[in-house]
């Protein structure tokens, strides 16, 4: 009578075994949650983080990632979400924006088909363009758009595209002229993989560009060193540790590991003894201090996981309707809060930013 128990019992456990989590490296818990208690004193009034609508969509990942309470995340009666329906239309100006808006409503656990009374899933439809199977020109923008995507619902000529624009080196450059990096290559590699349209080959030449970003502290650097050595920052060590993690790498493995270092070690390099992460590490200067981007960025890669960290549910339309205005698409986003602070820009970068002006915000998102 024993046996046929401990045989069900065994087929339980196993079971439990199969429905937990598998994680590359433990979750850095007490980190994220120092973190998040940090950001908190960056909200505003009206639910908003840091004043920006990125960082409020990133904190809302973050804090669903890392299994922390969404609701406990409020300022004067305001929480995220509230943050998220006041500034709708601004998270409506292109296809990076509104897969990120949708990313975090997901997340919460929203409808995104009906949100402050939009259909964010219509509205992400209305940026693709059919002929090139591009949501946004700026890659990393385009990533944004398919990771918000329905499991199964990306279009073939979509996910072509991502992959065509791999370049000579490996990597994927923010838009064309400016170069390969590793924050937009992530940000792609997470994309193809979440779309179901990552093959070997493209997969094997990305980590090889990856890998030669990989700087001997064990972190990454945003692109080549405009100034030699160069050295890593923590919105390219989150990103890249998402984009293994999605890879099914072991960013503390012994392949991503430069003696004691890896990327996961660099990343915590930048902590500060607030709980905030700052783009300079806490000993690089006396004005060196935390910043929301560099810490909202880190949370998915704390938490041992990767965007999206919840996939998003509905059906995806089939067309725009005709009232709608697909303009997104050719709008630039406009938000990369920060630039790659390694020095001077090489001249294609400058000549970029000067034909896009202040609308283009290269950290913006992610990772």
């Amino acid at each position: 009578m024993k046996r046929p128990f401990a045989a069900l019992a065994a087929a339980a456990l196993a079971a439990l075994a199969s429905a937990l989590p598998i994680y590359a490296f433990p979750p850095q818990t007490s980190v994220a949650t120092d973190a998040v208690a940090w950001l908190h004193t960056q909200q505003g009034a009206d639910g908003t983080v840091a004043g920006n609508a990125s960082r409020t969509e990133e904190t809302v990942w973050g804090l669903i990632a890392n299994t922390l309470p969404l609701a406990d995340f409020s300022t004067s009666g305001k929480t995220l979400v509230d943050s998220l329906r006041t500034h709708l239309a601004d998270e409506e100006k292109s296809a990076g924006n509104i897969g990120s808006l949708v990313m975090a409503v997901s997340a919460a656990g929203l409808d995104a088909t009906s949100f402050g009374g939009h259909n964010l899933l219509q509205d992400l439809q209305c940026t693709y363009d059919p002929q090139t199977g591009a949501y946004n020109a700026q890659l990393f923008n385009d990533a944004l758009a398919v990771l918000a995507l329905p499991a199964g619902a990306a279009p073939a000529k979509a996910k072509a595209f991502l992959a065509s624009q791999q370049q000579a080196d490996g990597g994927w450059e923010f838009q064309p002229g400016f170069g390969t990096d590793s924050n937009t290559t992530a940000l792609v590699l997470m994309a193809l993989v979440s779309s179901d349209g990552l093959d070997s080959t493209v997969k094997d030449r990305a980590l090889t560009f990856l890998k030669l970003h990989q700087k001997p502290s064990g972190g990454f650097e945003y692109s080549a060193p405009f100034a030699p050595p160069g050295d890593s920052d923590p919105n390219s060590d989150a990103l890249v540790i998402e984009a293994l993690l999605a890879t099914g790498e072991n960013p503390t493995g012994v392949a991503w590991s430069i003696g004691d270092h890896n990327p996961l070690s660099d990343l915590l390099t930048f902590r500060y003894t607030n709980g905030g992460f700052g783009f300079n590490r806490p000993d690089s200067s006396a004005t060196a201090a935390p910043d929301a981007a560099s810490t909202t960025q880190a949370l998915p890669a704390l938490a041992s996981t990767h965007l999206p960290v919840k996939a998003t549910a509905g059906v995806m339309p089939t067309s725009c309707p005709a009232t709608a205005a697909p303009s997104a698409t050719a709008t630039p986003v406009a938000a990369p809060s920060q630039l790659p602070r390694t020095g001077s820009p090489p001249i294609s970068a400058l000549v970029g930013l000067a034909l896009i002006g202040l609308g283009w915000r290269l950290r913006r998102r992610v990772a």
